[in-house]
């Protein structure tokens, strides 16, 4: 087990430095320089060009710039704001917790349905629920998000504008809960709703595999009865491949909401992101993108350590696709 504790670690750390550098290099690369954002008569003029260049260490080599930001960025340091000078940091750190509370009631609205309805299903196989739920499913698969989320803001909008936050009238969960809650239950929705059907098929396709299999025959031939053998023996095999579609997704609602937040004006870490690409605030930017790159890479980490759980096999040695095939 501590073997395969380490070498998942280990896994997150080499993938993270990878993005850290390819994000890096990718801003870099533009030919747009954040000085040519400052004031017109700073960015004509050769001196002053030199001298915020200077300041902000754009006059060094490249590989001088990445090593003393990857430093500044282990130590929590990302920079400050090239719009208006505030730490990257902060701004980071009061945008995520709002994204982070999106991502996570959006968590909910999808796992909790899509386990239940899958269950159902297969338990109801080649009846009206078990047609209806593939039906529902490759429906929710197919609305594109952002036309969803924009329906949903008109229409809710006309009868229910007490559902939709105000423009630049957010109230955070500490301040106000039950105003908090009433206005990310709709973003929530939305962004749950593609999730939700993955799952569900997800699941309806390895319980459905799980049940044809030969020791759930067995079971079923000593007298348990379908429901039990299901909760008890199925779903366990079922578990595996779920999980691993299962950390993906809610791995990309805690961290993928730019389009849903800038829709309904929310100002979480999406909607912090976009701004900072449109103003060419380099250090904000890059900041965002580290931030939620971290949190999908830590949940498919906490998403490994749960397979030796499910099953003890993983910690052997046991790869997460030949067990996917197994399952």
């Amino acid at each position: 087990m501590t073997n395969y504790l380490v070498r998942r670690v280990l896994g997150v750390a080499v993938v993270m430095f990878a993005v850290v550098t390819g994000l890096f290099l990718l801003l870099h690369a533009s030919p747009v320089s954040p000085v040519n954002q400052l004031a017109p008569q700073v960015a004509a003029d050769p001196v002053a060009r030199a001298a915020v260049e200077h300041r902000m260490g754009l006059d060094r080599p490249l590989v001088t710039q990445y090593l003393d930001y990857v430093g500044d960025a282990l130590r929590g340091d990302f920079g400050t704001s090239l719009y208006d000078g505030s730490s990257v940091a902060d701004q980071i750190g009061r945008a995520l917790p709002i994204s982070l509370e999106l991502g996570l009631l959006a968590s909910v609205f999808a796992v909790i349905p899509a386990t239940l309805l899958g269950a159902w299903s297969v338990l109801r196989r080649g009846g009206v629920v078990d047609h209806g739920t593939r039906v529902l499913s490759v429906l929710a698969m197919s609305l594109p998000g952002y036309w969803l989320a924009v329906v949903a803001l008109v229409v809710v909008g006309d009868s229910h504008p007490d559902l939709l936050p105000n423009a630049g009238g957010f109230v955070t969960f500490t301040e106000d809960p039950a105003t908090n809650l009433k206005v990310l239950v709709l973003p929530a929705i939305v962004l749950a709703l593609a999730t939700f059907a993955m799952l569900t098929r997800s699941l309806r396709g390895g319980l459905a595999d799980a049940m044809a299999s030969d020791h759930v025959l067995f079971a079923r031939a000593m007298g348990g009865s379908r429901l039990l053998t299901l909760r008890r023996v199925a779903l366990r095999g079922a578990l595996v491949p779920t999980l691993t579609v299962a950390g993906v997704l809610i791995g990309g609602l805690l961290s993928g909401t730019v389009l849903i937040e800038n829709v309904f004006q929310i100002p979480g870490i999406g909607q912090l992101m976009v701004t900072a690409f449109q103003r060419q605030d380099y250090p904000l930017a890059l900041g965002a993108c580290v931030a939620t790159s971290a949190i999908f890479l830590l949940l498919n980490l906490v998403v490994d350590l749960l397979y030796p759980l499910v099953d003890p096999r993983t910690a052997a040695g046991v790869g997460r696709d030949k067990l996917g095939r197994a399952a």
